[in-house]
């Protein structure tokens, strides 16, 4: 958890996209991101899933991997070789989410082989299943994005911030 952190912190899954990316999402932990879930092994039945960090969000257990993407606030996809991409996990984890109103987005790192033609139709399915896709050049932008997606840190600077009531609209 972000001591900083004073709001809501959102429940993040993460789901790497193939070897190249499971290693990376690793090396997130180095980079100080913690309190995300990442889906280790999508299953039907009993999908697996591991914290980053300490204070991570628990997801069922046993459950679907339909039903951990449910119980989360916002699911990012991450690849780096497109052609690793497992096009109908991307398919199953992206239906799952909207049915939960979750933000659904796909994070590519240094993005390799997408003019190849399996990297080249798993472009495809991620721009028509995510609502945003990014492309950043490395993980430490990726774990940026996470902080922001998690809610961000707010400082002592501006305690304003924090003391402001949402405005809501009817």
């Amino acid at each position: 958890m972000n001591p900083l952190r004073r709001s809501y912190e959102a429940r993040v899954l993460v789901v790497p996209l193939g070897p190249g990316s499971a290693q990376l999402v690793e090396e997130l932990l180095t980079l100080g991101v913690e309190g995300v879930q990442v889906l280790t092994g999508p299953d039907p039945v009993e999908a697996l899933t591991e914290p980053l960090g300490e204070d991570a969000w628990m997801p069922p257990a046993p459950a679907s991997t339909t039903t951990i993407t449910e119980s989360a606030d916002m699911v990012v996809l991450v690849g780096t070789d497109l052609t690793q991409v497992p096009e109908p996990v991307v398919r199953e984890v992206c239906t799952a989410a909207r049915e939960g109103g979750d933000l659904i987005a796909a994070v590519l790192v240094a993005p390799e082989h997408w003019e190849e033609p399996a990297g080249a139709s798993a472009m495809v399915t991620l721009r028509q299943e995510v609502d945003m896709l990014v492309s950043v050049r490395g993980p430490e932008l990726l774990a940026a994005l996470l902080d922001v997606l998690r809610g961000g840190a707010r400082t002592e600077d501006h305690p304003e911030v924090a003391a402001q009531p949402a405005e809501v609209s009817a």
